[in-house]
Parts: C-alpha cells; structure tokens; sequence
C-alpha cells in the first residue's frame, strides 16, 4: 500500500508553461480521505512553491525544498541544512572567477542575483517569486540553502566536474539541466530528505512513490518502490527508474497517482 508520494516539480508535475494538472486538487482531495501524504520534492526554494497551493492545502501536504536543504512539515521547517559561511564564500569566489558561471543564491528569506538585465531576471522570475539583485553576494545577510548555478558550456561535462574536483564531498553538486546545476551542503539531497521524511513517518520505501525527470532527482527516485521518471525525462534517469511515467504536459503524475495509488 502506498503512504507516501513524493514529486519533483518543473518537468514533473508542471507543465511547461507552469501549471498544476487539472485535475491535480481532486486528486489531491481523493489522498488526503486515504491518508496518503503528498510531498513536493523541488530544487525551488519553499517561497517558490507554496504559491501554487490554496493556503486550505498549503499545511495538508510536505515540502521537500532547495534540494533537500530545507524540508517543510505542516507548514513549519524541519531538517535545516544552510551552507556554512566559509564555504559559501569560497564557493562564490570560485565560481565568479570561473568568468562564464551565473549564480542565483536561494536563501531563507528569497533568492538573490546580480543585476544582469530585465530578461535575466524575468528567467529567474519563472522560478522564483521572491527574487532581488545585489551589489555583491558576500554582503547577502540570510541563511543560504543553495546556489543554482548557470554554465553555458553545459553542467555535466565543464561546471560540475571543477566543483566536485575543488570541494570534494563538501558539497553536492547536482545537474538539474543541461545548463544549470544547484549546489548545496555535502550530504544535502531531495533522497537523503525523503529517507528522513519516511523514518518520520514510519514509511518504507515500499511505501513510497516518487516521480522525477532529471539527475537531482535520482537519489530520491532511488528511494522509493514506486519510482517513475517522465517520459519527458532524461534517458539515463529512466534507465534508473521501475517505471515511465506519461510526460508533464500531459499531467503523467496524476494519471499514476490514480492508477496505482488510489
């Protein structure tokens, strides 16, 4: 029987143009009656995804967040992992000296960024509905929970190999596109959340449903029986994963939600 059910967000249960499915608050009613928890697991912070849900829904469901830095349990934060300081600065000064990396700060009270121009922004604003430019990142006085990192020259092949070689496992660094990868405390992930949220559920992960479409997604797939990658998702994860699920655009989370949990 399933009792827990986790989803990523962008490419998993929006669609791309940032939608919920239709159907997704009946169905969301239909888990509530069974008891089933309904738990967001997304790389946005928690001010970035709360917006979505109806403040009825908003304590009713859990939210994993920031990757895993961050999880939200009726409405209160739990399981806090911040970068500390002295890695968060080395971080940024490695990263502004690498030249050709653009750097969103995803912190406790919003996100920051330099001023880059109003379409660099309205970008970050897709993501992120509390968002704000400062003179230099240092000065960011706020508990930072991770870095979404931009690389042109695409993550899993140029930016994250150089972070993992200069920060080793003080940091986990995770490709979440093919140009962006968020950067986070060593040992933070969506999977390492999910598995804590379970121990404090007394769920297993037989118990559990997942669904994801990208690489920062798989230590959380990895967590659950009922792991399904979107058919909009990359081929390597769905070679990880127990099932397929039908693509965003086509409110594939839902649909198996229906079909094998309730």
């Amino acid at each position: 029987m399933i009792k827990l059910i986790a989803s990523d967000m962008d490419g998993t249960l929006l669609d791309n143009e940032k939608n919920l499915p239709e159907d997704f608050f009946p169905v969301l009613d239909d888990l509530i009656e069974k008891g089933i928890i309904f738990t967001v697991a997304s790389g946005r912070t928690y001010s970035a995804v709360e917006h979505f849900f109806p403040e009825d829904y908003r304590n009713k469901i859990s939210y994993i967040c920031d990757n895993g830095a961050c999880t939200y349990v009726n409405g209160e934060p739990k399981n806090i992992f911040p970068l500390e300081k002295d890695i968060y600065e080395r971080l940024v000064d490695v990263c502004v000296k690498m030249g050709d990396f653009i750097l969103v700060v995803c912190a406790e009270s919003g996100v920051y960024h330099l001023d880059l121009g109003e379409d660099f922004s309205n970008e970050v604003g897709r993501f992120y509905k509390y968002h704000k430019s400062v003179k230099n990142f240092l000065d960011i006085k706020d508990a930072v929970y991770k870095l979404a990192v931009c690389d042109k020259k695409g993550t899993l092949l140029h930016g994250k190999p150089i972070l993992e070689k200069e920060f080793g496992d003080k940091l986990n660094v995770q490709a979440s596109g093919e140009i962006w990868m968020d950067v986070m405390a060593g040992g933070v992930s969506k999977g390492t959340a999910l598995k804590a949220l379970q121990k404090s559920l007394g769920v297993t992960g037989e118990e559990t449903m997942a669904f994801g479409d990208y690489f920062n997604d798989v230590d959380m797939l990895q967590s659950a029986y009922w792991s399904f990658c979107m058919e909009n998702g990359h081929e390597e994860v769905k070679k990880l994963c127990r099932f397929i699920a039908p693509e965003n655009n086509a409110g594939g989370v839902t649909k198996c939600i229906k079909k094998y949990a309730l």
